[in-house]
């Protein structure tokens, strides 16, 4: 693999290749779960999030995703669904969804890549940090909604602060 002047990944053929290549130069732990799944634990605001990057190489789509490392074992309420769907509306890309079955509240963001036959760095760069800047953004929410109130419009204003002009 080689960058062209333009700092472009040539030969496309698997982006999880390049993905893992530029993730490494980072010193982020990584793992190699198949030839089209790479996971890796990287440092938010919050805490560690572990993202997964995975290839459809038939749709030719990129899927990032990260889940939430906070489950309950005691009953969730339904407002869960209500929390996600307001948080949803905020988010700028990706969306979030709650798992029942495992009871934790993933992210998952995806990109076409149809036609293209190059990934730049700062694609890959871009990918990690969407992933990360929703998640570090409404983690407080969540959290707050899974040990404190299960409220969706007491956690969201208790943890969402809106900043306006500058300081």
């Amino acid at each position: 693999m080689f960058f062209d002047s333009q700092n472009k990944i040539n030969s496309f053929e698997n982006p999880i290749d390049y993905i893992e290549e530029h993730i490494y130069k980072f010193g982020i732990d990584l793992f190699r779960d198949s030839p089209n799944l790479l996971t890796l634990n990287f440092r938010g605001q919050w805490r560690n999030y572990k993202v997964i990057f995975s290839w459809d190489e038939y749709n030719q789509i990129i899927s990032v995703s990260s889940h939430f490392d906070i489950n309950k074992k005691e009953k969730i309420s339904k407002n869960i669904y209500s929390l996600v769907s307001i948080v949803n509306e905020k988010v700028n890309l990706g969306y979030f969804h709650f798992c029942s079955k495992v009871k934790t509240v993933f992210f998952k963001y995806q990109v076409s890549v149809k036609g293209f036959d190059f990934l730049n760095q700062e694609q890959v760069e871009d990918l990690l940090n969407v992933v990360t800047k929703e998640c570090d953004k409404y983690f407080p929410a969540f959290y707050l909604y899974f040990f404190k109130k299960q409220d969706p419009e007491y956690v969201l204003s208790a943890s969402l602060i809106e900043t306006y002009g500058e300081a």
